[in-house]
């Protein structure tokens, strides 16, 4: 059963969701509604901060994402060259706390949220920066049915 599906994007927002549908794709016959709505969720984040916040926004930069499926979990990996999660934000493991009023949607903040999502949403969550290569590898793991 296990396989690696491997795609790969140029750093443009606007193709974001062609990995999250092809990721979710993946996980419908693997993962409960939720779960796979939580990986598509958490892909989503992770692509938009490596293009808004790593690539600045630049096109023509590379966004890798390999999944890999298992009986037990479901292994999202997004690889890209862009500059590092600053450490500040990367220690901690633990979701942060969101510090606004959620009924409040003038106030939400527009940014911020990300890699806490991504924390909220799967049961792992790595991330490993060396010179060059960041890789964030994020697990759901297959509940039995």
């Amino acid at each position: 059963m296990p396989g690696v599906v491997r795609l790969s994007i140029d750093s443009d927002l606007n193709q974001v969701e062609f990995i999250a549908r092809a990721v979710r794709s993946l996980c419908d016959n693997l993962l409960g509604r939720e779960d796979a709505e939580a990986v598509e969720l958490a892909v989503v984040e992770a692509m938009n901060n490596i293009i808004k916040h790593g690539y600045q926004g630049r096109r023509g930069e590379a966004v890798d994402v390999n999944v890999t499926l298992t009986r037990s979990e479901v292994e999202v990996e997004v690889v890209d060259h862009a500059t590092p999660i600053p450490e500040h934000i990367v220690k901690g493991g633990e979701p942060l706390a969101f510090d606004f009023d959620a009924t409040d949607v003038a106030g939400l903040p527009e940014g911020g949220m990300g890699l806490t999502l991504i924390r909220m949403s799967m049961d792992e969550v790595d991330y490993v920066s060396r010179p060059g290569e960041n890789r964030l590898r994020m697990v759901k793991r297959i509940a039995a049915r």
